[in-house]
Formats: C-alpha cells, sequence, structure tokens
C-alpha cells in the first residue's frame, strides 16, 4: 500500500496492498481483467508494427488529445551477472504487481534493460525517452544512475533510482533506497531522547564505514548527542582486535562517560568485532550498542555482544507481509530491494495522475507531508535523497524486536 498525505486535512490515496487479489489478477489476466488491458499495461520492448492509430490511441501521453495511458519506464539490470540480475527480476516483478494492484490506467509501465552498466543505462534511457516516458523508475545501480542523470535532466524527465550511494542524488534524480544516513538519524534521534547522548564509534576503514560516520556526526548536531570517541579499524581479524582494545579501554575510562557505541558493521565482520570487544572486556551492560541496517540479518542474532543493541529499519510486521505477498504471487522470497520496486510505481500512480501532459513535477514529488508505503513512511528533500520514518528495532535471540514504532506522519523537528 501507498498513500499520499497531503497538507492540512492528509487525505489518503489508496493503492490496494499486494494480495490475495494481486494472485487472483495474475491468474485470470489472460481471461478476464475487468476492464484493464493487461498487454497495454506493460511493455518490454518496443510497439511491434501495425497499425499505427491503433498504437497511437493505446500509448498517447495523459492529457493528450486521445487520452491514453501516460508512459513510466523501469530500468532494470536484467541480463547482469549473478545476484544482480536476480534483484533485477524481483524488482520488475515487484514494479509489475504494484500497478496491477492499483487498478490504474492511466499509466503504462515500459521496461528497459540496463546490463547492469552504464552503456547499457545510456541505451536503455534514450530508447525508453524516444517511446515517450514522462517519469524514469530506476535504474539500479549507481553507475547507471550516474550515467543517465543527464540524458534524462536534458528531456526534463525526473528520475526515482534505487541506488544507495547518496552522491548521485540531486538535479532531478531523488533515491527511492535505503541509505544509511537516514538509519542513523532515526536512530540517534531515539537514542537521544532516551538519554544516550555520549557515543562513542568504532567505524570499519571502508566507503560504507566513512558514509555511517558522516551519518553519525551529522546527526548528533541535530540531536543533541556528542562522539566522544571514535576509532576506525582495518577490515581484518588483526585490525578488529587492536581496535576493539583501544575502544575498551575509552569506555572503561569513567571520564568519558560513554553510553552507546555505534558499529555499524554486519555479517561475519560484526561477529568478529563482536567478539574482539568481549575478549577486550566490552559488555552490553557498560553501553547500548547501536548500529545500522546492516544488522538486519538473522546472523545478527547470534552475537552476543549485540544483543540488546538498537539499529532503525522497517517494521517487522510490514517486512514480513510484503514478503509472504510476494512468495505467494511468484513462489520465492524476495531481496529487501524489490518492495522499493513497488513503492516506485505505487508513488508514480499516483503523481501522474493529475500531471498535465503526464509531465510529473519536483512539487509533487517532494510534497512535505510524504506518502505511505509497504516499507513505512517516506517522503524525498529537495536534494533528492528519501527521508524515512524508521522503527527502532532491538536486537533478539529471536530476532529483531520493535521497540519503536515508526511515526504515522511528518512532524515539526523530524
Amino acid at each position: 500500500m501507498i498513500t499520499v498525505l497531503p497538507r492540512r486535512n492528509l487525505i489518503a490515496h489508496r493503492i490496494v496492498t499486494l494480495a490475495a487479489a494481486l494472485i487472483t489478477l495474475l491468474l485470470v489476466s489472460a481471461c478476464s481483467t475487468g476492464g484493464v488491458s493487461v498487454g497495454s499495461l506493460f511493455s518490454d520492448d518496443k510497439p511491434e508494427a501495425g497499425n499505427a492509430q491503433q498504437q497511437d490511441q493505446q500509448t498517447a501521453p495523459f492529457g493528450s488529445a486521445t487520452g491514453g495511458p501516460v508512459k513510466v519506464a523501469i530500468l532494470l539490470p536484467l541480463s547482469a551477472s549473478g545476484q544482480t540480475a536476480v534483484i533485477g527480476k524481483a524488482l520488475k516483478n515487484a514494479a509489475e504487481a504494484a500497478l496491477l494492484d492499483s487498478g490504474s490506467q492511466n499509466i503504462q509501465l515500459i521496461t528497459k534493460d540496463t546490463q547492469g552498466n552504464a552503456d547499457g543505462a545510456r541505451t536503455a534511457v534514450n530508447a525508453a525517452l524516444n517511446e515517450g516516458a514522462t517519469l524514469i523508475l530506476g535504474p539500479l545501480l549507481s553507475a547507471e544512475v550516474q550515467a543517465i542523470s543527464p540524458i534524462a535532466r536534458q528531456r526534463n524527465v525526473p528520475v526515482i533510482a534505487f541506488s544507495s550511494v547518496a552522491g548521485v542524488a540531486g538535479n532531478g534524480v531523488y533515491l527511492m533506497s535505503f541509505l544509511p544516513g537516514e538509519e542513523v538519524s532515526n536512530l540517534v534521534r531515539y537514542a537521544a531522547k532516551q538519554g544516550i547522548r555520549n557515543i562513542a564509534a568504532m567505524v570499519p576503514q571502508s566507503a560504507y564505514g566513512s558514509t555511517a560516520e558522516n551519518a553519525l556526526n551529522q546527526a548528533v548536531a541535530a540531536y543533541g548527542a556528542r562522539v566522544v570517541a571514535l576509532d576506525r579499524y582495518p577490515r581484518s581479524s588483526a585490525g578488529v582486535a587492536s581496535t576493539s582494545q583501544a575502544v575498551a579501554g575509552k569506555i572503561a575510562n569513567s571520564t568519558n562517560d560513554i553510553q552507546g557505541l555505534f558499529l555499524p558493521e554486519g555479517g561475519a565482520m560484526l561477529a568478529n568485532a563482536g567478539n574482539g570487544l568481549s575478549a577486550a572486556g566490552v559488555s552490553s551492560g557498560k553501553v547500548r550498542m547501536l548500529g545500522t541496517g546492516l544488522w538486519d540479518e538473522r546472523s545478527t542474532s547470534n552475537v552476543q555482544l549485540v544483543s540488546g543493541g538498537w539499529y532503525a529499519g522497517v517494521s517487522p510486521s510490514l517486512i514480513a507481509r510484503f514478503s509472504q505477498r510476494y512468495q505467494q504471487a511468484y513462489g520465492n522470497t524476495p531481496p529487501r530491494l524489490a518492495s522499493l520496486a513497488y513503492d516506485a510505481v505505487s508513488l508514480a500512480v499516483i503523481v501522474t495522475r493529475k500531471a498535465p501532459g503526464g509531465r510529473v513535477s519536483a512539487q509533487a514529488i517532494t510534497n512535505p507531508e510524504g506518502f505511505k508505503g509497504v516499507n513505512g513512511l517516506f517522503r524525498f528533500r529537495p536534494t533528492g535523497l528519501v527521508e524515512r520514518g524508521l522503527s527502532i528495532l532491538e536486537v533478539t535471540p529471536t530476532g529483531p524486536r520493535e521497540v519503536s514504532p515508526a511515526p504515522n506522519r511528518f512532524t515539526a523537528g523530524f
């Protein structure tokens, strides 16, 4: 489900959720679609040769003389290698599910393959724009987004991409993604309200570590906390061990009054860091462990030190709801990123509904009241970055537990 929250009256524009109705639609679309022509909703290739007048009537932009659907393109790495292609296919499935769920006949979804590289992305966006796309969803990879941005901007077509690299946002590019900065902001806001204001950080020497460190510095400044100690470690056993000793010494020093320890790490390296800190004398009874979305996996529950620790993320109930319904429809569990395409298409249905000629404005995309999707509350800043209202989750032996629900709306000071 995605709803837009307009100013003052907060009237909800409802998009039907991915539920049993979706399965029915998928099964019966070849026979009966209740007036919706499924063939005209989707297009993976250029229009086939045939009666030109009939094609124009099916694909003319919303608001044109023929009153046809708005063309929205989604650019995905469908023929890339390995896991990238798997994610691309899941994004495609979720996007098509969202359009079917909406019941909208006002948009036609045009799927283009980027091949998972910059050249393929440029070819894909040019093809989509030449076919009349007035809104671009995707691509996934930052190099692809960088490649298409100037092309889309020249044609005055906004882009809602799925990259998590904040640097590619702006100038008409909006990121519908899970950004580390948003996770850290939500976390520090909550921690500060709970009295955890003196925070130490043990950060990996990596691009992600630098991003998380910058986000932490911005968040503590915004919410009245402070970073009282910061140590960066090489992502190796020796690096973790030596840095753990240094961090433990600072926590033991009573003059530092360290209340929280920020550790933006995940998987095997989180276990390594957790074991190293425990061996150095750090315990969850001394400090509250704080993490990022990298903690949002099953193996985190096995790391004893972070048990009881907090991180910000999407409510487990929302994740389970989308995952179960996707699995019922497609027979497999979706990667987390698939939900981004569902929300992006649902958003496209809303913002193109009254767009003159199908041309979507920055004002419509950056509605300050935001939207609600299958991942909860979100809105786009003028910078192109997404702002999310996230739940605060606590690590337990059986998985994450929601200790603070996500907000229902954006308020002053959020």
